[in-house]
């Protein structure tokens, strides 16, 4: 009999699709048991692993993001929604748009599934719909793009293997690019200043140098990305964070919070519960029918609180 406690889901990030293009992110899920895998780990070609237990809060949570993703679901049936009574199935191909609330996840018994992660700013440029509409959506892929081509779409990339099905999602989304996603704007320069500062710079800075008043380019920046030049900034700053917790010890979350940019460590708890509606001690905490309280310990990184 295999062990509960052995399943899981594999999600890998691919950078070597994704060079050369503008999505931050090529991903993969799928169904694994860990064996003797880790829970982090970097293959030869540069795949970013890692293995998530079905009690992990991360394979459960879809957490506040500024970007818009393209989900196409090959395996078993999807839900999302606030709350368990609220959880509505998912689109096989659905377009996320950035989220400003964590929604509860719950994927199928058997997990098979790519995605690709664009700039919101794109997001006109690729389904021909404004970033705002987006906000706090999910939305069929059919309701944007012509249904013949959403399953001509699907029929390619089922059976695949995920890698390959991957490059093939991603080839269909640059075809699909508008280009004029490659023009300089005001805005794009803001995003982009703020994505790589991971939302330390001050707004005001951010239109002064643009020549433009911060009203202004909050209206610019609202209508390219469907954030406030603010929230975008913390939701940045709340990505970093999460993958620095995960890596750090939980007693060395003070020097993080530092590091991250937070006034100290009670700032850092209190942006994170303002994202997810929990410290951080609780939301990493692994849950489930099939798991017992005394199996958890806070103690070292959040990968290791399970005994």
């Amino acid at each position: 009999m295999s062990d509960p406690f052995d399943l899981g889901v594999l999600y890998t990030d691919h950078p070597a699709l994704a060079a050369g293009t503008p999505f931050p992110s090529l991903w993969s899920y799928e169904s694994c048991g860990r064996g003797n895998r880790q829970p982090v780990a970097v293959t030869a070609d540069g795949r970013r692993e890692y293995w998530l237990h079905r009690s992990d809060p991360l394979l459960n949570t879809m957490l506040p993001g500024t970007h818009v993703s393209l989900v196409v679901n090959l395996g078993g049936p999807w839900a999302s929604g606030r709350s368990l009574p609220a959880t509505r199935l998912l689109p096989p191909l659905g377009v996320i748009g950035p989220f400003t609330r964590p929604q509860l996840l719950r994927v199928g018994s058997h997990v098979r599934a790519v995605g690709a992660v664009l700039p919101s700013i794109l997001a006109r440029h690729v389904f021909a719909v404004p970033a705002p509409d987006l906000v706090d959506q999910i939305v069929p892929l059919e309701d944007l793009w012509p249904r013949h081509d959403v399953a001509r779409l699907h029929d390619s990339l089922a059976g695949r293997a995920l890698p390959q099905a991957l490059a093939m999602l991603r080839d269909e989304l640059l075809r699909q690019l508008d280009p004029a996603a490659h023009m300089h704007t005001v805005e794009r320069s803001a995003v982009r200043v703020l994505t790589a500062r991971r939302g330390r710079t001050p707004i005001d800075e951010v239109a002064t140098r643009h020549g433009i008043s911060r009203q202004r380019l909050a209206r610019r920046f609202h209508q390219a990305t469907g954030l406030s030049p603010k929230l975008f900034a913390r939701t940045v700053r709340f990505q970093g964070l999460i993958p620095a917790l995960l890596s750090s010890d939980v007693s060395q979350w003070a020097a993080v919070a530092s590091e991250a940019g937070f006034y100290d460590q009670a700032h850092m708890i209190n942006e994170f519960r303002s994202f997810t509606g929990a410290p951080p001690t609780v939301f990493f905490q692994p849950h489930g029918e099939t798991l017992a309280p005394s199996h958890v310990q806070v103690r070292g990184r959040p990968s290791e609180w399970r005994r």
